[in-house]
């Protein structure tokens, strides 16, 4: 049984834990431990363990460890390093991407299964949230894992099936919807065609959608309010298509949305998530619109056509540069131009954004071109 698969509290733990870190992280980046309120997280504190690097000359320490995980140990390793964690333990899963935070300044989020000392297949989800006195080096981690045997995962499926009982989904999982929607919404208007991050920061954002897609698949019932209460349907063939105007907006630009999907749609085919889909975007050949050529091939049954190398276009030197009048919200890298001689000048007359067909079939001719 795939880990994704298995939803309920094991679910919910990663998205409730991220959306009130991003609340408190705001504008600082990264926020200081002081600012968690021990009462909002009471509901997982048994689930939950607290990292200390604050001696930057020792190992980093488990400083609180939640009841429940430290009934799966066989000693106390309170104020213990987490060389000491032994294997095959619950907390184990949990210590084993705390470089992964370090590495991101970021939360991260995981899932997979092990087999545990009683070599039982576990079924697990679980987040790492960093804090920082400073905004910027970590002091804290603070992790928190849920998990289900593949035994119990199973018999649940079965029962659910045997007994024709509709999704588990109630109103309890409208306001985490609306909550997270607003997060989603925060980081696409966030987003500032003049940072240099610009590409990255549509990755992060479309990373969030994805998450936010696979919280409302655990809650239909709420995610098919949010859609009533925008005036948007549900498509079987098109899942991404209203998550994505959800996020971005109903008017917002057709072609965009449409790779977009295609994109989260490829993505997921490769066994991405949210955490995942910035490096994997920004490591695909083409990025984005690599992404929708490799998914349309797949579904046209042509998927082991080559793709076009775009990141040869950016060994290429520019041959003129010019600042624009107005800002571009297009996230786009590339852009069609229309020119006019003038003598030995070249006068551009307009930039053709909406072209994106023809920018595509250019774009592929011309890295080919490049590449032989």
């Amino acid at each position: 049984m795939n880990p994704a698969e298995f939803e309920g509290q094991e679910q919910r733990i990663t998205f409730q834990l991220y959306n009130y870190w991003f609340g408190l992280a705001d504008d600082c980046g990264i926020p200081p431990l002081k600012a968690l309120s021990p009462g909002d997280i009471a509901a997982y504190k048994n689930n939950m363990v607290l990292i200390d690097l604050r001696d930057p000359d020792d190992e980093p320490t488990l400083q609180v460890i939640g009841q429940l995980l430290s009934d799966d140990l066989d000693q106390d390793l309170t104020l213990k390093g987490i060389s000491e964690i032994p294997r095959r333990s619950l907390l184990s899963r949990i210590t084993d991407h705390y470089m992964e935070v370090l590495a991101n300044k970021a939360p991260i989020s995981f899932d997979a299964e092990f087999k545990n000392k009683a070599r039982e297949k576990i079924l697990y989800r679980g987040i790492l949230l960093p804090f920082s006195d400073d905004g910027e080096n970590i002091n804290f981690i603070l992790g928190a894992i849920r998990w289900i045997s593949e035994e119990e995962a199973l018999a649940a499926k079965e029962t659910t099936n045997e007994e024709d009982i509709p999704s588990q989904d109630n109103d309890s999982g409208a306001p985490l919807l609306q909550e997270t929607l607003q997060a989603c919404r925060k980081l696409v208007h966030g987003q500032s065609p003049t940072d240099q991050r610009s590409r990255r920061s549509l990755y992060e954002t479309l990373g969030a959608v994805l998450d936010f897609y696979v919280l409302c698949a655990a809650h239909p019932n709420s995610y098919q309010q949010l859609l009533d209460a925008e005036g948007l349907k549900a498509q079987k063939r098109a899942p991404f298509t209203p998550i994505l105007k959800l996020c971005f907006g109903r008017d917002y630009d057709k072609t965009r949305i449409t790779e977009y999907a295609a994109a989260l749609s490829y993505a997921v085919k490769n066994d991405q998530n949210g955490t995942r889909l910035p490096d994997f975007l920004d490591q695909f050949p083409g990025g984005i619109k690599g992404c929708v050529l490799a998914e349309r091939n797949s579904r046209s049954g042509t998927e082991g056509r080559n793709i076009p190398d775009y990141k040869i276009l950016d060994q290429i030197a520019p041959v003129a540069q010019f600042d624009l009048d107005q800002q571009d919200d297009d996230q786009n890298e590339f852009c069609l131009l229309l020119g006019r001689r003038n003598g030995p000048q070249m006068d551009v007359l307009k930039i053709l954004d909406k072209d994106r067909a023809m920018l595509n079939r250019i774009l592929a001719k011309f890295a080919k071109e490049q590449k032989t």
